[in-house]
């Protein structure tokens, strides 16, 4: 019970925000931005070797986008309680720490899910004024959006973390993007050559742009889910650890 409340507290406090709101628009107007651009090409050029969708998860300009969403939409998850004072109240009422953990996780996961809404709007208008309407692909989509919800998950949680470790929002968004670029910047190994097979495996196996390839092929992979998850857990938990010591402390 006590999840719930906490959870449509964190999730509404959101639209209270004008910061939200800003990440929300610049959010859907480069998304719409870049679905025109590679509508254009497709349509202007006739490609056909991959689908939109595919092509729009592996531009650049989506992985930019993500690393800059995270760590605005969780900067202020426990920064902003810290700096406020309401922490405290918070830490005294009779709620656990997964209770406070938890809500705020999934409060600002939702968020991100709902900052790629859009996207599906994008593709239902094409979907209605093409003529004839392009071939719908839903092993395409369904593992694309489970992929990208996992891996908001695991982004969104090391928000959530960063954001517990100080009380100030810019010094949390800070880290939150160093972990998001180091964690990405592991995939780019695979791109060196001379590189060790084993290594590759390893780089392979927690390549976010390689895990969003394969969902856009409609190709199921349960290692990917088993990564994210167990690495969301992890992240979790020591969120929780911290935020226990404080809870001790004082």
């Amino acid at each position: 019970m006590a999840f719930w409340t906490l959870y449509k507290r964190e999730f509404t406090n959101y639209f209270h925000s004008a910061v939200a709101y800003v990440v929300l628009f610049g959010s859907a107007l480069v998304q719409g931005i870049q679905f025109s651009l590679i509508l254009k090409l497709v349509t202007d050029q006739g490609y056909k070797e991959q689908s939109i969708l595919q092509i729009f998860f592996n531009w650049p300009l989506f992985w930019l986008l993500i690393l800059v969403q995270v760590p605005l939409i969780t900067m202020r998850v426990f920064s902003e309680e810290f700096k406020l004072g309401t922490i405290e109240m918070l830490l005294t009422a009779p709620v656990r720490e997964w209770d406070v953990v938890l809500a705020k996780f999934f409060g600002a996961l939702t968020f991100f899910l709902v900052l790629w809404l859009p996207v599906a709007l994008d593709l239902t208008a094409m979907q209605l004024f093409s003529a004839p309407p392009p071939p719908i692909y839903w092993s395409q989509i369904a593992m694309t959006a489970l992929t990208i919800a996992l891996v908001g998950g695991f982004y969104v949680s090391l928000g959530v973390f960063t954001s517990v470790l100080t009380k100030n929002q810019i010094i949390a968004a800070v880290l939150c993007f160093a972990f998001l670029f180091i964690t990405f910047g592991v995939s780019m190994l695979r791109w060196i050559q001379h590189v060790d097979a084993t290594l590759l495996s390893w780089v392979s196996y927690v390549s976010t742009p390689e895990h969003i390839q394969n969902a856009g092929l409609g190709i199921f992979d349960s290692r990917p889910v088993v990564f994210y998850v167990s690495m969301t857990v992890f992240v979790l938990m020591l969120t929780k650890s911290i935020l226990e010591s404080r809870r001790l402390r004082g």
